[in-house]
């Protein structure tokens, strides 16, 4: 005889009842049933935000479907718009991106960034660009010392640009840092190593620095580290005779780091280093 269910059995079972009867949290791709991740859009409320934002407190208003642009095949049929006389903005078919579709808040150009329904991170499409993620990691393994000894060798240039793509490089290698970009007014003060600032650094004796700012999301990044010599060197050069609010590597950007990484192997950026180091010290930690 079988004993009465826990009611923990019955919320799993619950769960995955309500699961398989909702047809929103699947969809058909190249005639594979996927899951959807994210397929509830934000309701309307006050924006709280992480860390410092300028615009934490705002009013978000509700979105409707003339903001939701839906990412369809050409021969397949169109998702209801299940809202009485609505209609989706926009019905398009992108073979490239892998988003199902994507809104944002029309009536406030403050929260004008683009939200997306993607696919679960169980789905077949996930799994293959987390599968060329990894095999850029491996690649990067074969490359790594090279890659090192080149960007060490920038810092003894006597060309200043060469000096903060070398610093760059092994911050971004060693702290995982990401590359950064600039931020307009209305969006939140985070920074990447190229947006660094002489007010996010502090050189402390003994070749260490600390580093204090926020980072995406507005996290705060604090950490004190030891660096070699040349790279102490060159980041009190680097902030010599600047205010605080001014950048730390002000002959280089995003864009040159970018081409800089490239140069070294096709397809690398700031996110390998962190798949690559991450995966290395996960393995040492196994092996230990």
């Amino acid at each position: 005889m079988r004993l009465a269910r826990s009611n923990e059995e019955k919320k799993v079972e619950s769960t995955e009842k309500a699961e398989a009867d909702d047809p929103y949290r699947f969809c058909l791709i190249d005639n594979n049933l996927e899951k959807v991740s994210n397929f509830m859009v934000e309701p309307p409320g006050i924006f709280r935000g992480r860390g410092e934002h300028p615009h934490a407190g705002r009013l978000k208003s509700r979105i409707v479907p003339e903001f939701v642009s839906i990412n369809v095949g050409q021969d397949n049929p169109i998702p209801m718009c299940t809202v009485p006389g609505h209609a989706w903005k926009r019905v398009t078919e992108n073979k490239e991106g892998t988003w199902l579709a994507n809104f944002k808040d029309e009536r406030n150009p403050l929260f004008a960034q683009s939200k997306y329904v993607f696919l679960a991170a169980e789905s077949r499409i996930k799994g293959e660009n987390d599968r060329k993620k990894y095999e850029k990691a491996r690649r990067l393994k074969a490359q790594i010392a090279k890659i090192r000894s080149n960007y060490m060798k920038k810092m003894t240039s006597e060309d200043k640009v060469d000096n903060q793509l070398g610093v760059c490089t092994y911050l971004i290698d060693k702290l995982a840092l990401r590359v950064g970009n600039e931020k307009g007014e209305d969006e939140a003060d985070t920074v990447g190593c190229c947006s660094l600032r002489v007010e996010h650094i502090r050189c402390d004796p003994g070749n260490k620095i600390t580093l204090d700012f926020l980072g995406k999301d507005s996290m705060r990044y604090l950490n004190t580290i030891e660096v070699q010599p040349i790279v102490y060197q060159i980041l009190q050069s680097c902030c010599n005779a600047k205010s605080p609010n001014q950048d730390i590597f002000d002959r280089i950007n995003a864009g040159k780091l970018n081409e800089y990484l490239k140069e070294s192997m096709d397809d690398l950026s700031a996110k390998v280093f962190r798949t690559y180091n991450a995966s290395f010290t996960l393995q040492q930690e196994l092996e230990g």
